[in-house]
């Protein structure tokens, strides 16, 4: 019983750490452990916005070899063998490993800037504050991960991927881009009352792409 449950606990460590290796985890954790020192946020909608822009560029480079890794380590060959709905399958998971990484290290962020003290005005509600902050960062950051991991599996080519990403970014997040219909806005939290819609369109096209990518792997290298 014992030895089994070694085994169990030695094949999800392997699985983690091929889900999400350390070069990728260790960097991230550092950089979000450091927010709440670097940037000075006065209130929940300053750290929404702050956040909004620093996890989206940390997905891009998160998201980028979640399939590619298998090329890094030259085990494509390998890993093809597998039926592909296990493959498909495995992806996704590997997906939704770094996601509930990252959505952890914005949690972080939000205790580490509330214990350094947030003000709050007497007519904004913390909870409803914080939820929209969070709910901001998470689909931006579904966006862009989404963006790296698709173009990195289309091109083959990580540095596409990271590239293409960066690119989507400075573009969005430029002042130009605040002229764009509500719906593409997506860095418009704190800027407009209507932020939830350019919100939306990021969740769906994010998962529209990560579907793609998947999609991907069966073609590529």
């Amino acid at each position: 019983m014992i030895a089994m449950k070694r085994l169990s606990f030695s094949k999800i460590m392997t699985y983690i750490k091929v889900s999400l290796p350390w070069y990728i985890s260790v960097p991230v954790f550092s950089f979000s452990a450091m927010f709440p020192i670097m940037f000075g946020c006065d209130t929940y909608e300053d750290i929404g916005i702050m956040l909004d822009k620093c996890f989206s560029m940390l997905a891009v480079i998160t998201f980028s070899n979640v399939w590619h890794i298998e090329v890094q380590q030259k085990t494509v060959e390998v890993y093809k063998l597998l039926p592909r709905r296990s493959r498909i399958s495995d992806i996704l998971r590997r997906i939704v490993v770094r996601f509930i990484f990252l959505t952890s290290m914005v949690c972080i962020c939000f205790i580490g800037y509330s214990i350094k003290g947030v003000h709050v005005y007497d007519t904004q509600e913390v909870v409803a504050m914080c939820i929209h902050a969070f709910l901001s960062v998470e689909a931006v950051m579904i966006l862009f991960g989404a963006i790296s991991f698709f173009s990195a599996n289309l091109s083959g080519n990580l540095g596409v991927g990271i590239g293409t990403g960066i690119a989507v970014w400075m573009i969005l997040a430029s002042s130009a881009a605040s002229k764009l219909p509500i719906w593409f806005n997506f860095f418009s939290y704190g800027v407009s009352n209507e932020w939830f819609k350019g919100a939306v369109t990021a969740i769906i096209v994010g998962f529209v792409l990560f579907i793609a990518g998947t999609i991907l792997t069966d073609k590529n290298h």
